[in-house]
């Protein structure tokens, strides 16, 4: 059966390897293992707290989200770009793709600096801080979680994440895809044991991939606007993607919340 407290300590060690991988070759895959894990374990955490009896782990949850400070979000900043990069591949040879291919790899190696002096500075702290919860996980290592129990706590956490929202409005949409790719996490803790939890955590997964398509595409049309002159040929080609890729993930956005 699911065991959380295992898994927590293999993302724990993943994120610690990506942090060194990342000050000393932050390449995509890298940057990528870095912001995937932070955010399995923070899933994961979300499980024990709904599964488990362990009543410190809300303050040291707090303490490891707290060390990871700025760290996750230029990850993010990175990440993105990164897809950008690869998104222009298959767009074709149109004007501008160069010079905009140009400013993205500029734009990546100044915030890949950043990133790597935010490592340097909070990596202590942030191994310090996954050291305390794993001590005090360390007592439920035996656990063992059915995946309908997986399923269960990740819907439980969901239904007041995503009351409320709009899959009409961006920002809505996009907060839909984040409370997916969470909840898939949550429920991957069983995936290779329970058939039920993979399933579930598959329909989350094409959810946060399609409203994550929208939202790449959405933010390399942006940057497009602001590096390349009005009505250029490829961010004409941009904003048609983005527009029916914004359909597409509002529909599944849309079908989610009433089911």
């Amino acid at each position: 059966m699911p065991q959380p407290v295992i898994t927590f300590l293999r993302h724990s060690f993943d994120l610690k390897a990506a942090l060194a991988d990342c000050v000393d070759d932050p390449d995509p895959k890298a940057v990528h293992r870095l912001r995937s894990s932070t955010r399995r374990l923070e899933a994961v955490l979300e499980v024990l707290a709904n599964a488990a009896d362990l009543p410190n782990l809300a303050k040291r949850s707090k303490q490891f989200r707290r060390s990871l400070g700025d760290i996750r979000q230029s990850a993010g900043a990175v990440r993105d770009l990164d897809v950008h990069v690869e998104l222009l591949k298959h767009l074709g040879a149109i004007d501008g793709m160069v010079k905009l291919e140009k400013e993205l790899q500029a734009s990546r190696k100044k915030k890949v600096k950043k990133l790597q002096r935010q490592i340097r500075s909070s990596r202590d702290e942030i191994h310090g801080a996954l050291d305390r919860v794993e001590m005090d996980i360390a007592g439920q290592a035996d656990l063992n979680l059915s995946g309908a129990k997986l399923i269960n706590v990740a819907r439980s956490w969901m239904a007041p994440e995503v009351r409320g929202l709009d899959p009409s409005q961006d920002e809505d949409l996009h907060s839909i895809r984040k409370v997916c790719k969470t909840a898939r996490y949550m429920a991957e803790i069983g995936g290779d044991a329970s058939k039920a939890a993979a399933k579930f955590a598959k329909r989350m997964e094409d959810v946060q991939q399609t409203t994550g398509a929208w939202h790449d595409y959405l933010l390399l049309l942006n940057h497009a606007n602001a590096r390349l002159p009005p009505a250029s040929a490829i961010t004409e080609k941009l904003y048609a993607k983005a527009g029916v890729l914004r359909r597409q993930a509002e529909s599944k956005a849309a079908h989610l919340l009433k089911t």
